[in-house]
């Protein structure tokens, strides 16, 4: 199985991020596009929404997208 992850802080998740999941998913022939959500964004002293807000947003987002999933290590890390 071919895997992409796509990081990022999500803080919201948009259109442009499933535009370019799916882009990645089409272009490299994989099978499922992973996003992992940042815990403590690296560019922002502190972010607008909780680690598990915005998974939550990611999951809602990508809910109707069989070939995408969540990934919440960075989250359960800390």
């Amino acid at each position: 199985m071919k895997v992409g992850i796509m990081g990022g802080t999500f803080d919201p998740i948009h259109i442009g991020h499933l535009l370019a999941a799916e882009a990645a998913r089409d272009t490299f022939g994989l099978d499922e596009v992973w996003f992992m959500p940042s815990h403590i964004p690296p560019h922002k002293e502190q972010a607008g929404a909780t680690g598990e807000q915005r998974l939550g947003m990611v999951a809602e987002a990508i809910a109707d997208h069989p070939c995408f999933r969540t990934l919440d290590i960075e989250i359960r890390r800390g």
